[in-house]
């Protein structure tokens, strides 16, 4: 047999340089790993190296980290596929599109109903399912906390990108915001889709997303710096409801230490329990029928083939296009409440609760400025007797429009305290029962507003909270109010970090327990806990079951 030329012989040396020295491009040494722990701006992921930038305040952000495959054409209505892998450092400094929505420019000027950017832009990008990642401005050392948010916008509207997590992370956290698959993409249950389905199910498409992105945060997050064994949920509305199905999820075991829900709850009486399978596969076929998809033998691909458009414009705008989770596939093969009573549940320290006027929010934009302006004593009746009919007496003498400045705030005061209020006493009391649970309230009644209300001071409002906690320009708050959200910052990276808010330097905040029933109160220049919550909200109007379901006795 013939010998290698010398050719050959010197060929093979430098093939395998070459080689080594193509893998040193596309990974780096493990110094580099090191190192990139801690301050540098170029980071691995599990896909591939990304470029974040500086933050003004000496911290990291990362923006537009693609944490899953684009759930577009075949993958429309399907559980999130691993994201592809890229070679080099892919850009980093610019936030993705937000999941696909209207815009909510419902003012009658054409302004947005709520501050963040994708409100003003709405979105028609399927390719949507990206995260951003905000860092102290050092993370050399212990891994830090880490604090996971999903936003709010009744499932159907907002991104991730809308929240700036600098304020929190100066405090120590690495903070993790979402895109969700939204509305209909995210949340349409139909038999057609269910028979596809390995569990026979359809639905919580939004909740596999919003797993997904917490699975990359167990592989990834300690690059950034972070401790992926001190991971907490944490949500607002519909991103509070959502962290509320997750802690009832038996797929979402271990992939978060503790949970944040405010303004919104799902386990207890009067929160907002899911549809059962059948009900939202029911309410999936009346969409499907009404954006031309009417066939059941040919829905799936019917829907799949419709422009982006047309299943926007199908699912509308206000309440009526909200969506949510459902009871059935095996993301959440229980309601929460069932999970709770069976101890099914991830039961993690929670830090849990509301605002003190969240629905004039609400007053303010259905019946001031789209409803055609405020309430009068007699339509305030009609509309109570209208929502709730044998008991509507009842709640006209509890809630009186005379006791009230204005029939406007009385109906807030009746919707506050059903839906927001008393769900989420009922939810530190439930969830008391096997972990320990902070409840507040936010009440400050000068709260910056984000629309105009001419007829119904908003106080403290549903989401009002939100610029206490995430910095937003448009917004400006007193000197009194920053030191309000310096405490609150405090608080809430404190429980990331522990389980429990109380540190040196910020007012005790007392674990709630049911027989104490002490929820902290944070006003500015004034935090402090009270027992008067229930008899404020008249939970014993709307709850009055003696003991928490799922007590443990």
């Amino acid at each position: 047999m013939r010998s290698p030329s010398l050719c050959t012989t010197l060929a093979r040396p430098m093939t395998v340089l070459l080689a080594l020295l193509l893998s040193s491009l596309i990974t780096p040494p493990p110094t580099a790993r090191a190192a990139a722990a801690h301050d540098s701006l170029v980071v691995p992921t599990d896909r591939g190296w990304v470029r974040g930038a500086a933050h003004r305040d000496g911290g990291r952000v990362f923006q537009g980290i693609p944490f899953a495959a684009p759930p577009t054409s075949g993958l429309r209505w399907r559980p999130p596929r691993p994201a592809e892998r890229w070679s080099g450092v892919r850009d980093a400094t610019e936030p993705a599109d937000p999941c696909p929505q209207l815009p909510l420019t419902l003012l009658p000027d054409g302004g947005p109903v709520l501050p963040g950017e994708s409100n003003r832009t709405g979105s028609t990008t399927e390719d949507c399912l990206y995260l951003n990642v905000w860092t102290p401005a050092r993370t050399g050392g212990r891994p830090l906390p880490v604090l996971v948010w999903l936003h709010g916008g009744g499932n159907t509207y907002g991104a991730g990108s809308d929240y700036d997590g600098s304020a929190l992370a100066a405090r120590g956290v690495v903070v993790v915001t979402v895109n969700y698959r939204l509305g209909a993409l995210g949340f349409l249950a139909h038999p057609a889709l269910s028979s596809e389905s390995g569990d026979h199910a359809s639905g919580d498409y939004g909740l596999m997303d919003q797993q997904a992105a917490l699975r990359w945060v167990r592989h990834n997050i300690g690059a950034f710096g972070g401790d992926r064994d001190r991971v907490t949920l944490a949500g607002q509305s519909a991103g509070s409801v959502d962290t509320c199905a997750h802690i009832a999820s038996p797929t979402a075991k271990g992939l978060f230490q503790r949970a944040i829900q405010q303004s919104g709850s799902c386990a207890s009486d009067g929160g907002l329990t899911p549809l059962t399978l059948g009900a939202a596969e029911q309410r999936g076929g009346t969409f499907a029928a009404s954006v031309g998809c009417a066939d059941p033998a040919t829905a799936a691909t019917c829907l799949r083939a419709l422009p982006i458009t047309e299943l926007l414009h199908g699912s509308g705008t206000g309440p009526a296009a909200l969506w949510g989770p459902n009871t059935g596939p095996r993301i959440l093969p229980r309601a929460p409440h069932e999970a709770w009573s069976e101890g099914r549940v991830n039961a993690v320290p929670t830090l849990t609760g509301n605002t003190h006027d969240e629905y004039r929010y609400f007053t303010a934009l259905y019946v001031d400025l789209l409803g055609g302006g405020p309430l009068t004593s007699a339509s305030y009746a009609a509309l109570i007797a209208l929502q709730h009919g044998d008991r509507a007496a009842a709640v006209l003498a509890t809630y009186p429009a005379a006791a009230y400045p204005s029939p406007n705030l009385a109906y807030s005061a009746v919707n506050t305290d059903q839906r927001f209020a008393c769900p989420a006493r009922a939810d530190s009391r439930l969830y008391g029962t096997r972990a320990p649970v902070y409840a507040y309230e936010f009440h400050d009644p000068q709260a910056p507003p984000f629309i105009p209300a001419p007829h119904t001071p908003q106080g403290a409002f549903h989401a009002s909270e939100l610029a206490y906690l995430f910095p937003m320009d448009s917004l400006r708050l007193t000197p009194a109010q920053q030191r309000l959200s310096a405490t609150m910052t405090a608080y809430w990276a404190r429980f990331a970090a522990t389980g429990d808010p109380n540190m040196p330097g910020v007012p005790a905040w007392p674990r709630y327990t049911a027989a104490q029933d002490r929820i902290q109160v944070l006003a500015p220049d004034r935090v402090a806990p009270t027992a008067g919550f229930a008899t404020d909200h008249h939970c014993a109007f709307w709850l009055p079951s003696p003991a928490p379901r799922g007590a443990v006795r």
